[in-house]
């Protein structure tokens, strides 16, 4: 089914909005498709993902211009710095081991929650719950450890379920070990980078022959409109959440993912 330039626009900003946020972007999605009643192809699903990447990394531009200096060209940056950003990127390398350990063992068996109520009620119960307990940590000052690392890893692992929340359940379990809101937000952001990447390109690959013709059954406008509204939207999204998580408010998203996980449930036995 085609997909107007209209419905990309709204694709593309409950991706924008949602992919950082911790209400997940994949539920909302798979939301809001089945309430168009249609089913994007996954290429559009995967123009939609660079699009929010495209915003992170414009966001994040000059922490990975100095992650890549501190290896490729650590004489322009002082010792401290190059110490820094080399010591982020081996937390990055270290949390996405897991993370692709999980998601590639787990993405097959979990694609049938993508269009279930009752599968995606049960994963927004879980982001809630995550996110809501929160609540009850002040805010850590603690830096990230490499155990911390494959902790946040793992829980983004489990983020390939449809409704789990990617930076709910990351940020809140580093919010539960008490580390520093502004490093965890940071990391939590940049982490998802070579997750989003290798799971856009996998999937890309994988395509079978049906997937790959129904990329010419939406108009080259739709899949230009999807890209720079998710690309704008979470660009604003990151600023957005950043302030929210500095704030000690991000346990308010739980009452929104709760409430759409009973919704949910209920509608499922209709």
């Amino acid at each position: 089914m085609t997909v107007d330039i209209i419905q990309s626009l709204i694709l593309g900003i409950v991706q924008g909005i949602t992919e950082w946020l911790p209400i997940s972007s994949s539920g909302h999605l798979a939301l809001t498709q089945l309430l168009f009643n249609i089913r994007v192809p996954i290429f559009f699903d995967f123009i939609l993902h660079i699009g929010t990447l495209a915003g992170l990394v414009g966001f994040y531009r000059t922490d990975l211009s100095k992650i890549f200096r501190s290896i490729i060209y650590p004489q322009s940056m002082n010792v401290a710095e190059v110490k820094e950003y080399r010591n982020l990127l081996m937390l990055i390398i270290i949390g996405t081991i897991p993370t692709a350990i999980i998601a590639f063992a787990l993405k097959s068996l979990f694609e049938f929650s993508f269009y279930d109520f009752l599968l995606l009620s049960i994963g927004f119960l879980i982001s809630g719950i995550f996110i809501f307990t929160t609540k009850f940590f002040k805010k850590g000052s603690r830096s990230i450890g490499k155990l911390d690392a494959v902790i946040i890893g793992i829980a983004q692992g489990f983020s390939v379920f449809s409704s789990i929340s990617r930076s709910g359940i990351t940020i809140s379990l580093g919010m539960i070990r008490q580390i520093d809101h502004s490093q965890l937000v940071k990391f939590s952001f940049l982490l998802s980078i070579p997750s989003i990447i290798g799971g856009s390109i996998f999937d890309y690959l994988l395509m079978n022959e049906t997937q790959v013709s129904a990329i010419d059954d939406i108009p080259i406008l739709s899949y230009v409109f999807g890209f720079l509204s998710s690309a704008l939207v979470g660009y604003i999204t990151i600023k957005l959440l950043i302030d929210i998580v500095n704030r000690g408010k991000l346990h308010y998203f739980a009452y929104y993912c709760l409430t759409l996980a009973l919704i949910l449930l209920v509608y499922s036995f209709m």
